[in-house]
């Protein structure tokens, strides 16, 4: 799996040749397939031909696309190179409620331990508040313990006066982060065989991706660790270098189980852990991403 993540703000026109992606702007750079883990077009001028997109599926590259209000609007999800598409089907359909309703208590109380790290990490109080909302967390999440730990975490995290549905640079970066997240998770899914569109919780019929928007909720406070250590407060707008930053988190450290993985890998593992779960119903093998503090990964 590549490291590299590139952000392609300006028209470019990119082709493959001899193994090599070949980005023409007004300067010529070229970069080994095998480096690449994700490339972000956020100007709609580029261009890329069939061939590319196809070679960069195969080399399992995601390839997300920014609308028109510059957010990742579209990710190229590969539909080759998984054997076990229908056999994958099948177990998502079979399984049975109170497995999902277990799935969903863990991935519940993970985000809120999660969140509850990210308080730490920043040296803000409410840790044992959130610990305990963790710990109420019944199966199906049936007492709606995430939304009580949501309200207490951001009041404290980004502000008493903080709304996460207000139109303002913090919550524009928070939205990029968690869509460049989604946009992984995706395509992590479709790589594995799953449905992206059958849920374990999110279960909207005009959703393409309900899986993908459980599975993201133990990897948001990532992002909103990120976006604290920005310190946005009076930058008016989004910045190709925020994006770039936000981008580039799928670098960055978690931990999983005993071991140090990037972003891209812990959802990769995670959705992996969830594949075998499906398998054997049992909740035990599922593995959920631990926040720590940031740092790139150490590629060797």
């Amino acid at each position: 799996m590549g490291y590299r993540n590139l952000f392609i703000e300006s028209p470019a026109e990119l082709s493959i040749q001899n193994g090599q992606l070949k980005i023409r702007t007004t300067e010529q750079f070229t970069f080994p397939l095998d480096d690449l883990q994700s490339i972000l077009i956020d100007d709609s001028r580029s261009t890329v031909s069939m061939t590319v997109l196809s070679q960069l599926g195969k080399y399992n590259i995601a390839v997300i696309v920014s609308d028109a209000q510059h957010l990742p609007g579209s990710v190229l999800l590969p539909l080759q190179g998984y054997y076990h598409k229908l056999a994958t089907l099948k177990q998502q359909l079979s399984v049975t409620k109170r497995f999902k309703n277990r799935l969903w208590q863990k991935n519940i109380k993970q985000k809120i331990l999660n969140q509850a790290a990210v308080l730490d990490w920043q040296n803000l109080p409410g840790m044992p508040e959130m610990k305990q909302y963790a710990a109420n967390v019944l199966e199906g999440d049936r007492t709606h313990q995430e939304g009580y730990a949501a309200a207490f975490y951001f009041r404290i995290a980004f502000g008493k006066h903080f709304v996460r549905r207000n139109d303002d640079t913090v919550n524009a970066a928070l939205n990029y982060g968690y869509a460049i997240i989604r946009s992984c998770v995706a395509r992590e899914l479709s790589a594995f065989g799953f449905e992206p569109s059958l849920g374990i919780f999110h279960k909207n019929q005009l959703n393409p991706f309900n899986l993908a928007d459980d599975l993201i909720e133990s990897f948001r406070p990532i992002v909103d660790l990120q976006v604290l250590q920005m310190n946005l407060d009076g930058q008016p707008m989004l910045t190709p270098d925020i994006k770039k930053q936000l981008l580039n988190l799928q670098s960055a450290d978690v931990k999983v189980d005993d071991s140090f993985q990037t972003v891209r890998n812990a959802i990769h593992l995670t959705i992996e852990s969830i594949g075998a779960a499906f398998t054997q119903e049992k909740i035990s093998g599922v593995t959920l991403p631990q926040v720590i503090p940031l740092a790139p990964h150490g590629f060797s």
